[in-house]
């Protein structure tokens, strides 16, 4: 069997992608598959080399520029009339759009998966081309347009995303294993405020006893570098890091955007967080926020409000009271995550032999 797989631009597209993928391999290993993504460097460090990957140039998509989404047209009927793929996946971004919709005009069976409690632009507007529309979270919010083709799968994590012992986590970083330890993740992308404001938390005279994980991202990941070389802190920096299993582990408390590979990670891991969603994009991070928070599992931090006293009062609170922290992880305990990997490589079975 021969499959699509497109995800494009950002990690909360493309690591779910993955997870598909592995759960297609572990279903079947000799099925093919072709990942179709964006040419960027985020991109090539998720997927280095584990796919037989074609990456195409990223290209600004408004209505000013609809022409470039006409080019992505000519290159996906292109890349479909070549390999002749048996099903189409799209995981959102600007990049599906042209694949799923060149699925349904030539019959091919496809799928499109949200990632967030609201879905994105892309699949709105694919959302009545897709045989199958598949959703990450329980309360996201279906037309009855849709509703019929409409399915809860979760989220797809990667399989070796696992606990392991804390004390083996910190050493794999070379920290402290005493130290009270905290993870930052600013998203794929990097975060500048929250990178900024964890910094000048950091400064704090009064702040002691404190080691971090921090993903800054690739965005002035060099000015960082220097900030926290002028810093009494012990700490690991990365632009990009693929043992997230560690980092998780590692970490009394997780700092972060709120995406919703983020979150589906903080539940799997039962990482306690603060959450910070980015502002913009239609706030669909704050919807994914509000998951774990309405259930005791997060504690959200508007981010007009995000500075270093709001920072400090809280960091300075979990670490005094770490039956606080206890409780969160609990909470995230009682959430139940779907097996989304390996039910949505059986739904891609299903879907594709019926179609023979």
């Amino acid at each position: 069997m021969k499959i699509f797989v497109v995800a494009s631009h950002s990690g909360g597209h493309i690591l779910p992608a993955v997870a598909f993928c592995q759960g297609l391999k572990d279903k079947d290993e000799s099925v093919s598959i072709k990942f179709i993504t964006t040419d960027g460097r985020v991109e090539r460090e998720i997927i280095k080399d584990k796919f037989d990957t074609v990456f195409l140039k990223k290209k600004r998509i408004s209505l000013l520029t609809a022409y470039n989404l006409l080019g992505l047209f000519f290159q996906a009927r292109s890349l479909i009339k070549k390999f002749k793929p048996d099903f189409i996946a799209g995981f959102g971004g600007y990049l599906s759009v042209p694949f799923i919709m060149c699925a349904n005009f030539l019959g091919i069976p496809n799928f499109i998966h949200e990632q967030n409690v609201r879905l994105g632009l892309a699949n709105r507007l694919l959302s009545g081309f897709a045989d199958k529309i598949i959703f990450s979270f329980p309360n996201t919010r279906i037309s009855d347009r849709i509703k019929n083709k409409s399915l809860f799968l979760g989220l797809p994590l990667r399989k070796e995303l696992k606990r392991i012992g804390r004390q083996e986590a910190r050493r794999y970083f070379g920290l402290d294993e005493k130290c009270f330890t905290i993870l930052v993740i600013g998203g794929s992308q990097g975060s500048y405020k929250i990178n900024t404001q964890i910094l000048e938390f950091l400064k704090d005279k009064g702040v002691c006893g404190i080691q971090t994980i921090h993903l800054a991202g690739y965005f002035k990941y060099e000015h960082f570098e220097r900030e926290y070389g002028n810093l009494n802190v012990r700490h690991k920096l990365f632009a990009f890091l693929d043992r997230m299993d560690c980092a998780f582990s590692a970490a009394d408390l997780v700092i972060s955007r709120a995406g919703a590979n983020t979150i589906a990670e903080l539940v799997a891991m039962q990482a306690p967080a603060i959450l910070v969603p980015y502002p913009y994009a239609k706030l669909h991070q704050l919807d994914n926020a509000r998951f774990l928070v309405d259930r005791g599992a997060a504690v959200l931090i508007e981010d007009k409000l995000l500075d270093k006293r709001i920072l400090k009062e809280l960091i300075i609170n979990f670490k005094d009271n770490p039956d606080k922290l206890e409780r969160m992880s609990q909470a995230l305990s009682s959430i139940k995550l779907s097996d989304a990997r390996n039910k949505m490589a059986e739904l891609t079975w299903g879907m594709a032999n019926a179609n023979n």
